[in-house]
């Protein structure tokens, strides 16, 4: 496997994964806002991943600036400010986990690519 096709495969895992999740959480009383949010960057995660299908070259930056800015500087803000504060448990840490490898995957593959 290429890095590109981990790129794209990253991407979309992203975009399915944080969207479920907050649906998850709406179904435990979380805010609507977040659906709504996630929903649209998952809209965007799927732009770039089809752009990267089809070899637009603007889309390895586009997903190497995302990969690299939620890998370093959102997930380590939303561990502390929203995920500790929830009381976590197990679907918690494992999306936590999960969508934070596919975004640190996603820069270092962009890079790669």
């Amino acid at each position: 496997m290429n890095a590109h096709t981990v790129v794209i495969a990253a991407l979309v895992l992203n975009a399915a994964l944080g969207f479920g999740y907050r649906v998850f959480r709406l179904a435990k009383g979380g805010p609507i806002a977040d659906v709504i949010g996630q929903a649209v960057l998952g809209v965007v995660l799927l732009g770039i991943a089809g752009a990267l299908a089809a070899g637009a070259s603007w889309a390895e930056w586009a997903a190497a600036v995302y990969g690299a800015l939620f890998g370093l500087l959102v997930m380590p803000v939303w561990v502390l400010a929203v995920l500790l504060p929830l009381r976590p448990g197990v679907p918690d840490y494992a999306f936590t986990a999960v969508y934070w490898a596919g975004a640190l995957t996603v820069a270092v593959a962009a890079v790669v690519a």
